[in-house]
């Protein structure tokens, strides 16, 4: 397959639209729009325009001649209704954003920071390794993690925060992967509620930094360190004590509030260290869910990466890329740009 017509599948994939689609717009035939994508026949100039046009690119869009990073996707959490054609647009997505991060950090000439990784055998192995992930990023036993992003961005993580037009990969939780030795974590951007999007942060950070034996469930291992490493064991019996016959809700709305996790979470980590009942966590299961259902009035605020953006303002600032390259990279106009970039 040619490289245009890899930019002309990608560019349809991520649009949307079906090979039928495309050549109803076009006045060809589905094949034919296959064969281009195929690079059995290449697109003349006129061609190369109605396709850009079509799919609201530009024509050097499908012209360059960008190699996509490779990528195993093998820490891909995701519903399982999230497949076929769908999962290929995500994947499209995911490899065109991480592509670009990866442009923008060599021109930064960008050192990678390595990962300490840490051997986990059993789930208290996932306990202690959060823990030691807290001393690493200097936050004690018993304090909250307020900007869990901005924490791991510093320790060397890229954040990827994908826009989910019309909720058409909504069933995506998230991904992390080493590509050329940057540690990425890849979640949704338009999650409202931003204690769900953290606990998804910390369970993609335990696949980054644990080796997990083959004959475990990673994720469940990875469940318990995101527990672990939001809501530190002392932490919880810090606030709630050592057991508990019954709790109240205010007292989880101030810890889900100070610590930015939601209920279920808080209450799960409480039976999974044995300070409630399996009956309480049932009971105040329902007692949740009857009172606050799924919408929380007061949810989390969601937490947002602007490092990307703000790498891709420096090298214009120092005019390492043109302008257009700046729109490029971030997907805005000049005009938008411009206004982001004067409007304070």
């Amino acid at each position: 397959m040619s490289e245009i017509g890899n930019n002309l599948k990608r560019a349809r994939l991520i649009k949307n639209m079906s090979l039928r689609e495309v050549g109803y717009n076009l006045n060809i035939s589905a094949t034919a729009v296959s064969k281009y994508e195929k690079g059995i026949i290449m697109p003349d100039s006129k061609r190369l325009i109605e396709f850009a046009n079509l799919y609201q690119v530009k024509v050097r869009d499908l012209l360059q001649s960008k190699k996509l990073p490779k990528m195993s996707f093998n820490s891909f959490r995701k519903k399982k209704s999230l497949t076929g054609k769908r999962l290929e647009i995500l994947k499209n997505i995911i490899l065109n954003r991480v592509r670009d991060y990866l442009e923008v950090l060599n021109l930064t000439q960008y050192n990678p920071i390595k990962l300490t990784k840490f051997k986990c055998n059993s789930i208290e192995d996932a306990e202690a390794i959060a823990k030691k992930y807290r001393k690493i990023i200097n936050i004690s036993a018993i304090q909250p993690i307020s900007d869990l992003i901005s924490i791991l961005e510093n320790l060397g993580i890229m954040i990827i925060q994908i826009v989910d037009v019309n909720n058409y990969i909504k069933d995506f939780d998230g991904l992390s992967e080493i590509v050329d030795d940057i540690p990425f974590i890849v979640l949704l951007d338009n999650i409202k509620d931003g204690a769900r999007q953290r606990f998804t942060i910390a369970h993609e950070l335990g696949h980054l930094v644990m080796d997990i034996a083959d004959e475990l469930d990673a994720e469940k291992m990875c469940h318990r360190f995101a527990s672990a490493f939001l809501m530190p064991r002392e932490s919880i019996i810090n606030e709630f004590g050592n057991f508990r016959k019954n709790i109240s809700l205010f007292e989880l709305k101030t810890f889900k509030e100070e610590y930015k996790v939601s209920y279920a979470a808080i209450i799960y980590r409480l039976k999974d260290l044995n300070i409630i009942s399996e009956y309480l966590y049932k009971r105040l299961s329902i007692e949740i869910n009857t009172t606050i259902t799924k919408n929380d009035p007061e949810p989390i605020r969601p937490e947002c990466s602007n490092q990307f953006k703000k790498l891709v303002y420096q090298l214009d600032s120092k005019n390492i890329i043109s302008l257009n390259k700046a729109c490029e990279l971030l997907g805005v106009s000049a005009y938008e740009y411009n206004r982001e970039n004067y409007n304070y």
